[in-house]
């Protein structure tokens, strides 16, 4: 190879667009960079949004059984309110019971006499 056929090469790659290519290259490298980067940002925007939808399902359900304790707690108070009058009745029962079971006068105990058991009741709560 001579120097005239080196020089003719250059020169027909340069004038054939090589030298565009050359000047353009850097430009392309960052337009392809950017296009990757973009859709990076797409897949992560993407699974932000998933496990969002996720997290909004998963509050809900929260807050379903959240309510569902309260109202087994608001219950499980109510009885024990319930329970609580019930073992008094039953105590002031068991205070007024009278030990003579064979006795035609039959009086309860602690001196008691006149006093309904419903009054009573009414005294103690």
């Amino acid at each position: 190879m001579d120097w005239l056929s080196i020089i003719l090469a250059v020169i027909s790659a340069l004038a054939g667009g090589g030298l565009v290519s050359l000047l353009t290259l850097r430009e392309t490298k960052k337009s392809l960079k950017i296009d990757n980067q973009a859709k990076e940002d797409d897949r992560w925007s993407k699974l932000a949004d998933q496990l969002q939808k996720e997290n909004e399902t998963l509050n809900e359900r929260i807050e379903k059984k959240d309510a569902r304790i309260t109202e087994l707690e608001d219950s499980a108070s109510d009885l024990r309110t319930k329970l609580d009058n019930t073992r008094t009745k039953c105590a002031i029962a068991e205070l007024l019971r009278c030990e003579a079971v064979s006795c035609p006068n039959r009086q309860p105990p602690l001196g008691i006499r006149n006093v309904e058991v419903d009054k009573l009741v009414d005294i103690v709560e």
